[in-house]
């Protein structure tokens, strides 16, 4: 065994009302002013996993997991998630999500072949994926998808006699679901770091111009686009 060294992606962004003005670019870079403070960091953390030394990039890719946050605005709560080789790997604030896909994944990795009990044992994190995802997911398309998800699981435990090739058609079939998912969730997740990254480039146009106040104010009209992303939930 050797340790593999594993990046994970922390990204920082909020506006807050102080007594001095602080900016920590990209580059981390600092600049002081007045009466405001923004605060932009990115900084990368590396992690530490034990995997078989005898792995090969395909594989390696596969086990690392990134971790990505984003804070918005003061007080909001963070976004926080995980990117594997296969998409979103889970929430911080969705487990049921997060253990659903690592079920999922696991059954794929075993050609589908799994104990009735396991598939089981997934029941009550699937049934409860429309009551406990996060509010700032809710959009239209990610629920109709937990729903499609759901329809087919209970397809699947509803067929006690299926045959065991049966059963792995319709696992396989659950997991094209989920995939779908997974997908929609990347896409809405995209648009949260599309506005904030948006957002970011209208604030450093105005501050290279001397416009601290004029900044803070693109900024914050910018982000408040995000809140349009789930108006159709």
């Amino acid at each position: 065994m050797k340790t593999i060294k594993m990046k994970s992606i922390k990204l920082f962004a909020t506006v807050l009302t102080v007594t001095s003005f602080m900016m920590v670019s990209c580059d981390v870079k600092k600049d002081n002013t007045n009466n405001e403070e923004v605060i932009e960091v990115v900084e990368v953390e590396e992690d530490k996993i034990d995997v078989n030394s005898d792995m090969d990039s395909k594989e390696l890719a596969e086990v690392e997991v990134k971790t990505r946050t984003y804070k918005m605005r003061e007080k909001q709560e963070p976004i926080v998630y995980d990117l594997d080789a296969n998409g979103i790997a889970g929430f911080d604030d969705w487990r049921d999500y997060t253990v659903v896909n690592y079920e999922l994944a696991e059954i794929r990795k075993a050609k589908y072949i799994t104990t009735a009990q396991r598939v089981k044992n997934m029941n009550y994190r699937i049934a409860n994926l429309g009551n406990s995802i996060p509010a700032w997911l809710k959009t239209e398309e990610v629920m109709e998808d937990v729903a499609d998800v759901q329809k087919e699981y209970l397809e699947l435990i509803e067929d006690a006699n299926a045959s065991e090739n049966e059963m792995k058609e319709n696992l396989e079939e659950l997991t094209e679901k989920f995939d779908d998912l997974k997908e929609e969730l990347d896409e809405t997740v995209q648009q949260y770091v599309k506005i904030h990254e948006s957002a970011i480039e209208e604030f450093n146009e105005e501050f290279k111009k001397g416009k601290i106040e004029a900044a803070i104010e693109e900024y914050n009209e910018e982000i408040k686009k995000m809140d349009k992303i789930v108006e159709n939930k």
